[in-house]
């Protein structure tokens, strides 16, 4: 059998430059004949929303055009900040934006995420990320705009782009066990350049209720949206049963 027959789906991902996790991971997971293909986006080392911004403004577009030209059967714009920094209604343009520059089906990170929680059926989160306050407070605004209540949350102070993939497992474990309140319907952890998805299964074991990661939500739907509808197991009950 050539290489090309057995080729189910081509996925695009369009990564800011410091990101280590989204390519070696996502390639990893993917059910087998799904491919992973990436464009990247210049972002300065210091986070910020103006840097994010600007990324998006001088970047953004230019990589998905780049994308569009290996044909990928749906594209995903793997940056959760840009859109939490530039609100809801940006987020669904953006979305659309990225869909129309490519030709295909295309999501977002957080429009990713809002999707995961839908299916689960959670209104209410735990909400965990590894940046810096200023971040994390649009972050909790963002959901919140969308109709999904924060309960109580954590983030570490992360300001250096490139470090948001240095958490260890036991330090995103610690985040989580210490927002952690009885009573929300999620726990979400956010940011698609951390290694969160590792920590979903023991995560769900521990507190009972669903883990919804960046990574893992992107990578859910970017595969739904392709038509590979293969369970994932090792990463939660988002992959592994919807």
């Amino acid at each position: 059998m050539s290489q090309s027959s057995t080729v189910r789906a081509r996925l695009g991902v369009v990564v800011p430059s410091v990101n280590t996790v989204v390519e070696p991971w996502f390639g990893r997971a993917c059910p087998e004949g799904v491919s992973v293909h990436a464009s990247r986006m210049l972002l300065d080392n210091a986070l910020s929303p103006e840097s994010i911004v600007r990324m998006d403004r001088e970047e953004g577009m230019h990589a998905v055009r780049q994308l569009a030209s290996c044909r990928p059967q749906a594209v995903a714009y793997c940056c959760t900040a840009s859109s939490i920094v530039q609100g809801l209604e940006y987020d669904r343009h953006l979305q659309d934006e990225v869909a129309a520059g490519c030709g295909v089906p295309a999501t977002t990170a957080t429009q990713a995420i809002l999707a995961a929680l839908r299916v689960l059926g959670a209104g209410s989160i735990v909400a965990t990320s590894p940046y810096a306050k200023e971040i994390d407070d649009a972050e909790h605004a963002f959901f919140e705009s969308a109709g999904v209540r924060v309960v109580s949350s954590g983030c570490l102070g992360i300001r250096d782009a490139f470090e948001l993939a240095s958490p260890t497992r036991e330090q995103i474990l610690q985040l989580v066990r210490g927002a952690w309140k009885p009573g929300a319907d999620a726990v979400l952890i956010t940011c698609l350049n951390l290694w969160s998805h590792v920590v979903v299964d023991e995560l769900e074991a521990e507190l009972g209720v669903p883990v919804v990661t960046s990574t893992q939500a992107t990578l859910w739907r970017l595969l739904r949206i392709a038509g590979i509808h293969d369970p994932v197991p090792g990463y939660g009950r988002l992959l592994a049963r919807h």
